[in-house]
């Protein structure tokens, strides 16, 4: 049967199972909104999900208390997400959900006396989770939701999913200000991840043992969540020395997982370029510390993309031909570099030519932000 068939299946069967529990649930108040930010007091951002959500929701985090000091911003994050924000400066508590019922009912109901003025769920689907978490909390605060289907009158505020929809996850992420009366267009949302001192030390390190620091730097990240969704070593290959042929001044930095990195050992033997790989045992805030000094990037779909757009760095991103995701997940805010597979379950129809054009092309816009 076609993963897309047992997906709807799946979904279906859960929501017969919900059933009773929504019918039990008050449907949201749209009288609520708009909400005087002025007002508010505490804002507790939903994002108990993976590490991509969470750092396309930082944005709106950082905004929100760029705009208002005076607001309490606080978290419930996943073990898989945590690390992004727990040093940020920004963010004003955290709190963690393990999906274990018995550690995480006293969280809830902690947060529940808390009273926080608004709950926000910026999960962009029908998420029983979201909204289960966000009534059990927020029984006497404003609930806020970004974009749900049938689950959306369940929130005092929430636009509409859209399955044929072009939003970005990080767009989503801004329409809580939508709900406090602002257009979410008026804000800026190129507010990157916090990287702390010492991340920022070792990409020092890192970058004053390579020579000639005036060659432009490109990135190049060979690891993603599985095989399907990253080229073969000889693919890039073939791409740096494409690039490198016709601009000599180029250095690449190969990123990679420590279980890949003999594989970028192998992609620096063919290559026939200035290239190094980032050093051992780094954390992703380590990662975003290099990344920040890059002149261009080409990864595929993975939270390197959405870190280093949010640094302005312009990003070539390798996707596969599911349109929805793409959609998402492209690089944010850019007229260029998207290569899309036309399989929808790996990446493997791309060429290294399509790459490289879609990189000069991306090198060429001068326009871009």
């Amino acid at each position: 049967m076609p993963p897309k068939i047992v997906k709807h299946i799946e979904h279906l069967f859960k929501k017969t199972l919900n059933l009773p529990f929504f019918l039990l649930l008050r449907k949201g108040d749209p009288s609520r909104i708009p909400i005087d930010p002025d007002g508010v007091k505490s804002v507790l951002f939903l994002r108990p999900d993976k590490l991509g959500d969470m750092i396309a929701t930082i944005p709106a985090m950082h905004a929100l208390k760029n705009k208002y000091p005076h607001i309490q911003v606080e978290v419930m994050a996943s073990p898989r997400n945590k690390g992004m924000i727990e040093n940020d400066p920004m963010i004003d508590r955290i709190h963690l959900y393990t999906k274990n019922v018995l550690k995480d009912w006293p969280t809830i109901m902690m947060l529940r006396r808390n009273r926080f003025d608004i709950v926000y769920d910026p999960i962009c689907h029908d998420s029983t989770t979201g909204l289960l978490l966000t009534k059990l909390i927020g029984n006497k605060s404003r609930q806020v939701a970004a974009r749900k289907l049938t689950l959306r009158r369940y929130y005092d505020y929430c636009r509409p999913y859209q399955p044929d929809g072009n939003d970005h996850n990080i767009d989503n992420g801004l329409l809580i200000f939508e709900a406090l009366g602002i257009d979410p267009e008026t804000v800026d949302p190129f507010l990157p991840v916090y990287i702390p001192d010492d991340s920022r030390s070792k990409a020092d390190s890192f970058y004053a043992e390579l020579p000639d620091d005036s060659k432009f730097l490109v990135g190049v990240n060979i690891s993603a969540g599985s095989s399907t969704r990253s080229l073969s070593v000889e693919k890039y290959a073939r791409i740096i020395n494409m690039l490198a042929q016709v601009h000599d001044n180029f250095r690449f930095i190969i990123f990679c997982v420590m279980e890949h990195r003999s594989n970028a050992e192998r992609l620096i033997e063919q290559c026939r370029a200035d290239a190094s790989m980032i050093p051992r045992n780094l954390s992703l805030l380590d990662v975003a510390a290099i990344l920040n000094r890059l002149d261009m990037l080409i990864s595929p779909d993975t939270s390197m993309v959405h870190i280093a757009r949010l640094m302005k760095v312009p990003v070539v991103g390798l996707y596969s031909g599911h349109r929805r995701n793409f959609l998402f997940w492209r690089p944010y805010r850019q007229k260029h570099g998207a290569v899309v597979a036309k399989n929808i379950q790996n990446l493997y129809d791309i060429e290294p030519e399509n790459v490289v054009d879609e990189f000069n092309k991306l090198y060429n816009n001068e326009s871009i932000v």
